[in-house]
């Protein structure tokens, strides 16, 4: 039985897409079988450049031009297994998280996204075609027959990209949603237990992970003209896009537990205020109205964000992976150099 098949209790694959296919089927684990594809998808870029006899696929000795299309044959599988990684990685959080995400929502109702397939395959084949114009345009600006191989490589390379850039679109859409959904009318919002919603904070600060890990694997093809004012504004963006994804999931769930709080606060303060209005008359009033006092300052006190400080701290770290593309840049040029050298 599948990791899949456990957290779903029968086969779904509305919920098992290609991507986590993919991995689900792979008898290695998440690391290992993101390495083998990177290694997989550079091996079938040095056939190609043996079939060409092509100096700028790490072939015969570095030139200018070589030098950059040998990095950039170095970046796009790095861009296609850090999407394929993060989303698998997110993944895996959410099965880990099953139990929780169910314990804190009413019965019936299902805590996993529902993903239109028809919807997919459109999107796949929208994004795939992208891909292939925007290597035939580059093409078509310097045709070179004598590296038919190579450019197919990376004509394949872009469709793939362009597939899974259109697929996430259509995939993020339908979770965004789908979470909106259930934190508006299905979660069960204990105030004397917001740890219960933890599993929400986990979730996004995975989300924002994913961005940060996908942004510094794609800012390695601007590394490669070195640092400039450009460079840092695409940095400073993509960490502020990644925080704000984390945050912009958390403040629905914010909003949802400050409306229950007020909602139970108003509740208890009226109760209060009822029973103050007794309390000369009945000797019992006294006890009743100091538990529903400290009780009242207990809820008074509960935190309003599904987030602790150790998912805070996490979120802060990871979007240091975005400083990754300029350490990357570097060793890429050195491999390039190396490989080329005489």
């Amino acid at each position: 039985m599948t990791e899949h098949d456990r957290a779903e209790g029968r086969g779904d694959e509305r919920v098992l897409y290609a991507e986590q296919a993919l991995y689900d089927r792979s008898p290695f684990n998440l690391w290992i079988t993101t390495a083998l594809l990177y290694v997989a998808m550079i091996g079938l870029l040095v056939i190609a450049a043996l079939i060409d006899r092509a100096p700028h696929a790490f072939l015969n000795g570095p030139i200018p031009p070589a030098d950059y299309a040998a990095k950039v044959g170095l970046v796009l599988p790095l861009i296609v297994c850090a999407v394929l990684c993060m989303q698998r990685y997110s993944r895996l959080g959410e099965l880990r998280d099953a139990e929780a995400f169910a314990r804190a929502l009413k019965p019936g109702v299902r805590w996993q996204p529902v993903f239109p397939l028809v919807r997919l395959r459109i999107f796949t084949a929208i994004g795939a075609a992208v891909g292939l114009a925007v290597v035939a345009f580059a093409a078509a600006q310097a045709p070179d027959t004598r590296h038919m191989a190579t450019l197919i490589w990376f004509g394949l390379l872009a469709a793939l990209l362009g597939a899974l850039f259109f697929r996430g679109l259509v995939l993020t859409r339908s979770a965004a949603r789908h979470t909106r959904q259930v934190i508006e009318t299905g979660v069960n919002i204990d105030l004397l237990r917001i740890e219960r919603l933890y599993p929400w904070g986990r979730a996004a600060a995975r989300t924002s992970l994913v961005w940060f890990t996908v942004s510094a694997a794609t800012l390695l093809l601007f590394a490669s003209t070195g640092f400039s004012l450009y460079s840092a504004a695409i940095l400073v963006a993509c960490a502020v896009m990644g925080l704000w994804v984390f945050m912009g999931a958390m403040s629905q769930m914010h909003r949802q537990i400050r409306q229950a709080k007020a909602a139970e606060l108003d509740r208890l303060r009226s109760e209060i205020a009822r029973l103050s209005s007794r309390l000369g008359a009945e000797k019992d009033v006294a006890g009743q109205l100091q538990g529903l006092l400290a009780y009242e300052a207990r809820i008074a006190a509960a935190p309003e964000w599904p987030v602790d400080q150790t998912m805070l701290m996490r979120v802060g770290v990871s979007s240091l992976i975005l400083t990754v593309p300029w350490f990357g840049q570097a060793f890429a040029g050195a491999v390039v150099a190396h490989l080329g050298g005489p």
